[in-house]
């Protein structure tokens, strides 16, 4: 029955977390603009990238990963220094699930929520392969600019980390926490296929949006390199200033 309510909390809580949307959050700080009503309108880190651009849509997974991954290992700690050690992977995967349904189904905006991707791989942030999160995500940030469709990197990196930690929790975790923790996952991994049908469609009839990711990082090197040109152009006027300063002292001299 304690365990029962305990999850159930656990549950709740996650849930309510998850309908946290740092899209609109940032969206709406950065440049005051609501992300549900430009690009495609959804309130995740693709539009923020096709809307914003790199930076903001790199923070805006950052934090997502950031809350998922926080909010699932808070509840592990919890059943680890509550008497519920062993049910401590349950309550973690738990703890997932309800984000990514929080956060693909909020009750404050009509259940329209987002496609729980960076959710979904924040579960993975303080689970034992932690590692592989972090380097097979590098490995699609690179396929990201060769392949320029977000969808398709979507698909391939949530789908590499389920395989990877079935395989892991089947060796490593007793039978109960295996066979839940597993389920979950791959319900998750299921569940944001579903919230990408409109994206898997047009995949199939080869009519899916490009990312442009090259263009995005290029614009952010051309920035920085206009703001580089800017400042030599200012110390060289500075300088040229003050040579006629000095100049106009020697004459007078």
């Amino acid at each position: 029955m304690e365990l029962g309510l305990m999850l159930f909390m656990v549950a709740v809580v996650s849930y309510f977390i998850g309908t946290i949307n740092f899209a609109k959050i940032i969206s709406w700080n950065a440049r005051r603009k609501d992300i549900t009503k430009i690009g495609s309108k959804n309130p995740g880190t693709m539009n923020m990238l096709r809307s914003h651009g790199f930076g903001l849509a790199l923070a805006t997974f950052a934090c997502e990963v950031a809350k998922s991954g926080l909010t699932c290992l808070l509840f592990k700690l919890l059943f680890t220094y509550t008497g519920f050690a062993p049910y401590s992977e349950i309550a973690y995967f738990t703890a997932g699930l309800f984000m990514v349904i929080g956060y693909d189904f909020p009750c404050w905006s009509k259940f329209k929520g987002g496609k729980g991707v960076a959710v979904f791989a924040g579960v993975f942030l303080f689970s034992p392969l932690w590692y592989v999160a972090i380097g097979w995500f590098l490995i699609c940030f690179v396929l990201l600019i060769i392949i320029d469709i977000g969808s398709v990197i979507s698909f391939l990196y949530t789908a590499g980390l389920s395989i990877a930690f079935t395989i892991y929790a089947w060796f490593k975790f007793d039978m109960i926490s295996a066979i839940v923790a597993t389920s979950i996952i791959w319900v998750l991994y299921i569940l944001m296929l579903v919230k990408h049908r409109a994206n898997i469609s047009r995949l199939i009839h080869g009519k899916e949006n490009r990312v442009g990711f090259k263009d995005k990082l290029g614009k952010i090197f051309h920035k920085n390199k206009n703001k580089d040109d800017a400042a030599e152009v200012k110390e060289e006027t500075l300088a040229d200033e003050n040579q006629q300063e000095n100049d106009k002292k020697e004459d007078k001299n």
